[in-house]
């Protein structure tokens, strides 16, 4: 009998310091802390940026006699760009670019189709301007250089659209005494390469300095109107190297 009642007060006994170590059915328990890790560095990072477009090449010549040129002259170019960092060094970016040039060579072109076409006197109108759209993408890496200063280097690829500038010339002893070169647009792929420095002035806004090279090479058919057997250069197509440097200073914004 005695046997039998210590059994029972021990079963008692061991549920008793059960249920005081064993959390209630109602009991608020407090979750383990995550482990998933915080970034320390901004995923988004997107940017205004503004400066000049700098023909060079062919694409910068302004010369009646060399059929290469594309009679364009240091103009304005503007952007905007977009990165998603997958690290705090590497990111992909898209950039959406508009440049617009100048025309250079128009006393050239005058000159060379006065003495093509045996007249007095020529004059020149242009009809236009010489721009280009860019859409791109590509791979972006940032290098530190200090605690705050960072260079950026990147390399897209993607669309191009360029628009070459048109021009009238009016001959002096023509009966039909002008001719027109009419504007011409083309597209095709087109790359860039380039740099930039970045530096904060907050958490997260940052000024930038940066210089682009870009390329590509549209095919774009030329077209005349009243054009004169005879009278001057005439070209099929412009199939030459678009090039250049943009140099821009912008802001960009992290998120």
């Amino acid at each position: 009998m005695k046997r039998i009642l210590f059994a029972a007060l021990a079963l008692i006994v061991g549920h008793l310091a059960f249920a005081q170590t064993s959390p209630s059915a109602g009991a608020l328990t407090t979750p383990a802390p995550s482990t998933t890790p915080t970034p320390s560095f901004h995923r988004f990072v997107f940017s205004a940026n503004a400066g000049a477009g700098i023909p060079t090449g062919s694409f910068g010549k302004g010369d009646y006699a060399d059929e290469r040129s594309g009679f364009a002259s240091t103009g304005g170019h503007f952007n905007l760009t977009g990165t998603y960092y997958i690290s705090k060094r590497f990111g992909i970016g898209v950039l959406l670019g508009y440049s617009q040039f100048g025309f250079k060579g128009s006393q050239s072109l005058s000159d060379g189709y006065k003495e093509d076409s045996g007249t007095d006197s020529t004059t020149l109108f242009t009809k236009g301007q010489n721009h280009s759209l860019s859409m791109l993408a590509g791979p972006s890496f940032n290098i530190p250089l200090g605690k705050k200063l960072k260079v950026g280097l990147r390399a897209m690829g993607g669309y191009v659209s360029t628009h070459l500038a048109g021009f009238q010339i009016f001959y002096e002893d023509y009966t039909d005494n002008s001719m027109t070169q009419r504007g011409a647009s083309g597209g095709g792929f087109g790359f860039q390469l380039g740099a930039g420095l970045s530096y904060p002035i907050t958490s997260c806004i940052a000024v930038q300095a940066n210089a682009d090279y870009f390329s590509s090479r549209p095919r774009i058919d030329m077209e005349y109107d009243d054009f004169v057997v005879n009278s001057g250069r005439r070209l099929n197509a412009y199939d030459q190297s678009i090039s250049g440097l943009n140099v821009t200073l912008g802001l960009a914004f992290s998120l």
